[in-house]
């Protein structure tokens, strides 16, 4: 049920709007009902609404809600971040401004890689200092990342540095202040940075690949350059919504202002109040311009809090009041303060101080555990300790582990810290260098290996006493543990990083042991070293990262960058334990009990980073805050911490942490906040026994450990049924846990097949070879030799397929065009079609391209389930919303140059509906065993059945 004001906000649909909305007011309920509103309106249709949003989880939980809200899911609709629009258009449109559409993103850590690489290729000397050459490999990143973020192109910023230099030339210092207030100097270094980053983007088109600033720029630079092109996506986008608006920079703000026609409906939703990652703190930049290029824009604010107390809104609010005048509310005269809908004022803040960090961690846990005993509507999910950086955790998990209480710590991307990863990790490295005696060290201390710690320190002491690492001492007995390194040392010139990883979860049985998992904490390590591997198979399209070394190179960067994909997603929120998260990470969420720690001065507000090369002022194109913009961020980083509690919420602080030497001094936000400056509550607590070095054994963190997971089927395709009909335990691998496999020359060949055939009416311009050049992939194939007669098969398919009609009369209007849709309010069905054409009328003809030597009976085919929940979808109102008479069916075989079509009623199709129920429910109560067919012999999952 929408309030009064959500409900002005969802139904204004004529011209542009701003939703000024505080925490826990419903932003996200607001923006999913404008969505809803819209399309059961006639407004727009799903694919004329372009919802754009600052995180991928925000992304994911607005098209989960309209998905939801919607009768038939949410098929064509644009909800996306900005970098997944840019992704999408630039891979759909890019030919025309030169860009490859196959072009590889790069993270930070391949982006410092792909410099690295191409290092001695820059004209370099202040910024290639001998000592040190790579010194400054990760400032220029971030500065050429930074000039991308202000609209800069590398053209600009060379008349800027010759403006620099021609000044100064002239000797007039008043005029040279005037244009770069920079603390670089003297003026050939910023023509070392104009040259370098002019190299930079030429080396990336060349090599085709892109960072996640290009994406922005070049989409920009489509839409200017190309008139027709943003004509098209001016007319089709008929409403844009854009989230988190006070966190976009001003590239992307421009980048929507191209979209929007003069008369465009658009809806932006902010709260600068809330605002953490604006560049210099500049939280109210785009809301004002906004205001400025929208004068007659309606203005929204929704203050009513249906999340926290009003105690503890009422101190949030006198906190962020220290950041005025740099904010909306004093700028636009706006009433922000927050009111609550919670019944009762709520308990005042308690704020603790301790002696040492130890300390104040052991009172934050015995506090929950008293709280929930007191409370028994409490449990340990419902409590949140929310730190300001990932290492303040760590003394918190130790206690945890101490105490024995469930807990699980969700920083933001900590794939690489799990220690499941580390051990993987750990052993690469080891392969990578035989010496490396720590790494090793933990790899032998696996489960799987079972090493017992008194036989380990029994080889570390020989290798010590003899000079000699600790593998040298192990190759002298005869150990399984040294032949399987052995095997993998001789693959290391040969294969992959991720294929030798591959073979290591094989040899050391921990591929079977993932796959055996009996807890939610055993599902969670399972899908952990599967999303690892995944991102290693990932680093093999990169060319230079794709062997051993180069990939141990790329794990380190990104580990010291603090750069990692995040952890598996397993429903956490379900998992019965208490949440340790960043407050960057904890935005969005609400817990009934926080606790903000570590409320000292440079921790919490922390120490401010400079910029290892600063852009001049003048080139940037925001509006800074008059105040101190790190303070402003610390504090509103502070805010979002308080409003994340619905029903208590805890300061801590402690004197000293770690081995620090000076007392620390409370933070100001307790003051500015509470009002408190000294607290006497002093805990302290008896210090722990020292474990023996002997004693020591890996402790398995207490996540939900009893709590078995329960397979629960929300999405399926025809693909995902066929697999488990095939057999159940091959589904369970492949689908449920996504156990990873080395690619099959089958697969490359049937997905080069599909590409080509989608260039092939997308690129007309293009021949034959070209496409085999631009869409062939040659993972999978046992030779070279292998390969060329795979290729060349595809090209006699191909060429027979360019003298058939279906070639020759073709009038595609979609390829390769996703779909999903909703089969019944808790079972979505999805696939994707190869190939739809238009023949006339209202008229189509699904068409489904098949590589394989089979070739069916018409019988068969008639029959055929996926051709069935190609008509479900065609006929859906979400997706074509056709009548099934005016539906075609075709395979196409490449083998025989057949084509065959079939047509569905409406009984085969409820019929269909019923039979897919059925497998759904049968899965659901699957023991998930092996089908013993005689598929087995050929199986990649073999190895893991009994």
């Amino acid at each position: 049920m929408l309030n009064s004001e959500q409900k002005l906000a969802v139904e204004n649909n004529n011209g542009p709007l701003l939703i000024v909305a505080g925490a826990g007011t419903g932003k996200t309920t607001v923006i999913s009902e404008k969505i809803k509103f819209l399309i059961e309106k006639g407004l727009a249709k799903p694919d004329e609404i372009l919802a754009l949003t600052f995180t991928e989880k925000a992304a994911r939980e607005m098209e989960e809600r309209v998905d939801v809200a919607l009768p038939y899911g949410t098929f064509g609709m644009w909800i996306m971040t900005f970098h997944s629009f840019c992704d999408r258009l630039l891979r759909e449109e890019g030919l025309h401004i030169g860009i490859n559409p196959n072009y590889k993103l790069m993270t930070q850590a391949e982006s410092y890689l792909f410099v690295k690489n191409n290092f001695w290729k820059f004209n370099l000397s202040y910024f290639r200092p001998h000592g040190n050459p790579y010194k400054f490999i990760a400032g220029l990143l971030d500065h050429f990342s930074r000039l991308k973020d202000e609209d800069v192109s590398p053209n600009e910023y060379s008349e800027f540095t010759n403006s620099v230099i021609a000044s100064e030339a002239k000797q007039s210092s008043e005029d040279t202040e005037k244009i770069a207030a920079s603390p670089l100097a003297p003026r050939n270094d910023i023509l070392e940075l104009a040259e370098a980053f002019k190299l930079y983007e030429d080396l990336k088109i060349k090599e085709g690949v892109m960072d996640f600033s290009d994406l922005i720029s070049y989409t920009l630079k489509l839409l200017r350059d190309r008139p027709k092109i943003l004509t098209q996506y001016q007319r089709k986008f008929k409403y844009i919504l854009l989230d988190e608006f006070q966190d976009t920079n001003y590239a992307q703000y421009q980048m929507v202002k191209l979209l929007c026609q003069d008369d465009c409906n658009v809806t932006v939703v902010a709260d600068d109040d809330q605002s953490v990652y604006r560049f210099r703190g500049a939280a109210i930049s785009n809301v004002l311009q906004f205001r400025k290029d929208y004068p007659k824009a309606k203005v929204i604010a929704l203050n009513k809090n249906y999340r926290s107390t009003q105690e503890i809104l009422d101190r949030s609010y006198d906190l962020i009041q220290h950041n005025n005048p740099d904010r909306l509310e004093v700028a636009e005269k706006i009433d922000k303060k927050l009111l609550s809908q919670v019944s009762g004022n709520g308990e005042k803040i308690e704020f603790n101080y301790f002696d040492r960090g130890e300390n104040e961690a052991e009172y934050v846990v015995k506090k929950i555990a008293e709280l929930r005993t007191s409370d028994s509507g409490l449990d340990y999910k419902d409590f949140a300790i929310l730190v300001r950086a990932n290492n303040h955790s760590e003394v918190f998990i130790r206690a945890f582990e101490r105490s024995g209480v469930p807990y699980q710590f969700l920083g933001p991307g900590q794939l690489y810290r799990q220690p499941e990863i580390k051990d993987l990790i750990a052993y690469l490295r080891f392969l990578a260098d035989f010496t490396d005696t720590v790494s090793l060290y933990r790899v032998l201390s696996m489960e799987v290996f079972d090493f017992k710690q008194r036989d380990l320190i029994s080889l570390l002491s020989q290798a010590k006493k003899q000079y000699i690492s600790l593998f040298e001492i192990m190759e002298k007995e005869d150990r399984d543990f040294v032949k399987m390194v052995h095997k993998h040392q001789e693959l290391i010139h040969k294969e992959s990083a991720g294929q030798i990883l591959y073979y290591f979860l094989e040899d050391s049985g921990l591929l079977r042991l993932i796959t055996e998992y009996k807890t939610k904490f055993g599902e969670l390590q399972a899908q952990n070293i599967i999303k690892f591997f995944d991102k290693l198979k990932s680093l093999e399209g990169r060319g230079n990262v794709a062997n051993l070394f180069s990939a141990v190179e790329y794990l380190e960067l990104a580990m010291e960058a603090g750069e990692s994909p995040v952890t598996a997603e397993t429903d956490w929120l379900k998992s019965n334990a208490v949440n340790i998260l960043t407050l960057h990470s904890a935005k969005g969420l609400e817990f009934p009990v926080v606790f903000l720690v570590n409320l000292v001065d440079g921790r919490f507000p922390s120490r401010e980073r400079k910029e290892q090369i600063p852009i001049p002022d003048n080139l940037i194109k925001e509006i800074l805050p008059t105040g101190d913009f790190h303070i402003q961020e610390e504090r509103r980083l502070c805010y979002v911490g308080m409003t994340r509690a619905k029903r208590r919420l805890f300061f801590t602080a402690a004197g000293f942490y770690g081995e620090g030497k000076r007392e620390r001094k409370i933070s100001p936000f307790v003051a500015e906040a509470i009002g408190v400056t000294t607290d006497n509550r002093i805990q302290t607590t008896e210090k722990e026994k020292q474990i023996s070095l002997f004693e020591w054994d890996r402790i398995e963190t207490a996540v939900d450990s009893s709590q078995k997971s329960v397979v629960k089927i929300d999405y399926l395709s025809y693909s995902a049924i066929e697999t488990f009909r095939m057999c159940p335990l091959h589904f369970k691998l492949k689908n449920i846990l996504r156990i990873p496999t080395p690619p099959s020359s089958a697969q490359s060949m049937g997905n080069s097949t599909h590409l080509i055939l989608r260039d092939l009416y997308l690129h007309k311009d293009l021949s034959l070879d070209d496409l085999f050049a631009k869409d062939w992939i040659s993972e999978g194939y046992k030779s070279k030799k292998h390969e060329e007669e795979a290729k060349e098969r595809v090209r006699h398919f191909l060429q027979d397929y360019l003298k058939t009609d279906l070639h020759k009369n073709a009038q595609p209007i979609f390829l390769e065009q996703p779909f999903i849709f909703k089969l019944t309010e808790d079972l979505r069905l999805g696939g994707k079609f190869d190939r739809i054409d238009d023949l006339g009328g209202e008229r189509i003809e699904i068409i489904d391209y098949k590589t394989g030597a089979h070739v069916p009976t018409k019988k068969d085919i008639d029959a055929d389930l996926q051709m069935t929940i190609y008509s479900i979808a065609a006929i859906n109102p979400g997706v074509y919303n056709k009548k099934i008479s005016d539906v075609k069916l075709s395979f196409y075989y490449f083998e025989t140059g057949e084509k065959i079509s079939t047509v569905r009623t409406v009984e085969r199709l409820e019929a269909a509906k019923k039979e897919i129920l059925e497998i759904r429910d049968q899965i659901q109560k699957s023991d998930f065993q092996c089908s013993n067919s005689i598929l087995c012999q050929s199986c990649e999952f073999k190895i893991l059945c009994n």
